[in-house]
């Protein structure tokens, strides 16, 4: 059963459609990649997707139920989390901090959840009182991923996280993206470096111009001569 379903979606900024007619689904416990050129609508759906952007036509549900113009406060509690490509801590907050601040709704105490982030993510373990703004480009991402699961969700929405990031600590980031996939939670990511994505992904899509050029199974998508040609590089 699909936990994220997509159909038809129109979408876009004031009379500028950007998506014109996108579908996607993705299901429990699964990673789906979105890929594509640049200005091909990512961005764009995965803010639709979170309430960011008016969905002009078509629908977004979420387990089995239409989520479809609700707001992300609203989403959050459902379930769903995102993360953005930029601004996605509070640079004047310590790190543990931001992470309070990832769980706004819950009145509980979150020792127990601040303790699995800082688990997941070491590296920020040891700067749990340290101001975001002076982490690393890596530690931000890291914590940003850490913040976004406080609130324990079912969906994970990434935008671009390894956009910036040096190889290393880029391979890092996907290790900590599987990790999350493996206990328990679905993960939908645009990514810039689609290889990778691809390569990780039970499934994947293409994007061209705001509409689904290839939908297929990430492997499948890595060894389609068409697809390297025109959006991994290849010759």
């Amino acid at each position: 059963m699909a936990i994220l379903e997509v159909k038809d979606l129109v979408s876009g900024y004031s009379e500028v459609m950007i998506l014109n007619g996108v579908s996607i689904h993705c299901a429990d416990n699964e990673i789906v990649s979105i890929i594509g050129p640049n200005g091909a609508g990512k961005s764009t759906l995965m803010k639709s997707i979170f309430g960011l952007i008016p969905v002009k036509q078509g629908s977004v549900a979420f387990d089995g139920r239409s989520i479809t113009g609700m707001r992300p406060n609203q989403l959050v509690k459902l379930g769903m989390s995102y993360v953005p490509q930029e601004k996605n801590v509070f640079p004047s907050l310590t790190v543990e901090e931001n992470l309070q601040m990832g769980a706004f709704i819950r009145n509980d105490d979150l020792t127990g959840s601040i303790d699995r982030v800082f688990e997941l993510f070491p590296f920020i373990a040891d700067k749990r009182k340290s101001v975001s703004g002076t982490l690393s480009g890596g530690g931000r991402q890291m914590l940003a991923l850490g913040r976004a699961l406080m609130l324990e969700p079912r969906l994970l929405l990434l935008d671009e996280p390894s956009a910036g990031l040096a190889p290393l600590v880029r391979d890092e980031i996907f290790e900590k993206v599987m990790e999350i996939r493996q206990s328990g939670v679905a993960i939908l990511m645009v990514e810039q470096n689609a290889k990778k994505a691809l390569g990780m992904s039970d499934r994947g899509y293409v994007l061209v111009m705001g509409k689904n050029r290839y939908e297929d199974t990430g492997e499948a998508l890595l060894a389609n001569p068409e697809v390297g040609r025109l959006y991994l590089g290849g010759a």
